[in-house]
């Protein structure tokens, strides 16, 4: 028994030793400043980001490749730091922040007098090609809670090529999910001009 338990424990230390993580949110542009920082924001503006959902087949902190027309694989070495419906909410509030120059106060009590916006993204397809393409479809939600207006409601699909490894599949989902935030952010000005309609 205590043979086992010492293999096995060996075994999980030679797995993480080869293990990698990746991210989606974006490394931070300096020239650039960050949304959710004291100076970042306008204040024109809040964002409730709400949970992202994702496809069963891709609920999982592993990264999991596409082969072929038929074939899908979680890699066990290959992770993304966090479980990949919080990774992509972090990533879709920062980046969506950044453009509008916006806080996300999911959870916290938004400032008065200041309009807030519910965001919710619905992914329908996160499709991973390692040396290929990454592609990231979704459906947005935007509503103003303080009108009765009905929600704005956007598909959206992003695609951009990735090269290399695993580090150039998780770049390649950044620019598709910063390609959908600035889509997203574009029908929140046009919600904000009293012209709803969803980005081309």
């Amino acid at each position: 028994m205590k043979r086992t338990l010492l293999l096995a424990i060996a075994m999980i230390g030679c797995r993480s030793a080869g293990s990698r993580y990746y991210t989606l949110v974006s490394a931070a542009d300096d020239k650039a400043p960050a949304a959710t920082g004291a100076t970042g924001a306008t204040g024109e503006l809040q964002l409730d980001v709400l949970p992202v959902d994702v496809p069963p087949d891709v609920d999982r902190q592993e990264i999991v490749v596409r082969h072929g027309q038929g074939e899908v694989t979680p890699v066990d070495t290959r992770s993304w730091i966090s479980p990949l419906p919080r990774e992509l909410r972090r990533a879709f509030s920062d980046d969506l922040g950044r453009v509008l120059g916006a806080r996300d106060i999911a959870g916290v009590t938004p400032a008065d007098s200041v309009p807030v916006f519910r965001v919710k993204l619905d992914v329908q397809r996160f499709e991973s090609v390692l040396g290929k393409h990454a592609l990231i479809e979704a459906i947005s939600t935007v509503r103003d809670p303080a009108t009765t207006a009905p929600a704005l409601v956007c598909s959206h699909r992003a695609k951009e090529d990735a090269t290399g490894d695993y580090a150039g599949l998780a770049e390649a989902h950044q620019r598709a999910l910063q390609t959908i935030a600035k889509q997203v952010a574009d029908e929140i000005r046009a919600i904000r001009a009293g012209t709803p309609a969803c980005a081309k």
